[in-house]
């Protein structure tokens, strides 16, 4: 992850570009299926909400995975907008043990 320079995979993204055309299922099925609106599919396939536990096992029964899969490829995509966003920031943190030894 420190090295990464594409953006990870976002769940939306393996949702909308795989599972839909491979089961030939909607978003409003999708939804459906998972007991959410259809808005919120539409916003996790167009990548504009995060994937919450609640979701993830959502996604893991319709999909027959588990929820750790689904929110390992968020944290991912988390923590790599975070190291984009403010790893300049990061960079100018010390350890404890830089601290100490000044």
């Amino acid at each position: 992850m420190e090295n990464r320079i594409r953006k990870p995979t976002h769940p939306g993204d393996l949702i909308r570009e795989d599972l839909l055309p491979e089961t030939g299922m909607s978003q409003t099925q999708l939804a459906r299926l998972m007991g959410v609106s259809r808005r919120t599919v539409s916003e996790i396939i167009n990548e504009r909400r995060r994937l919450t536990p609640d979701i993830a096992f959502r996604l893991a029964r319709v999909f027959n995975s588990t929820p750790e899969m689904w929110l390992n490829m968020q944290q991912a995509v988390d923590l790599w907008g975070a190291r984009s966003i403010h790893g300049h920031e990061y960079a100018k943190i010390q350890s404890v043990q830089e601290a100490i030894s000044l």
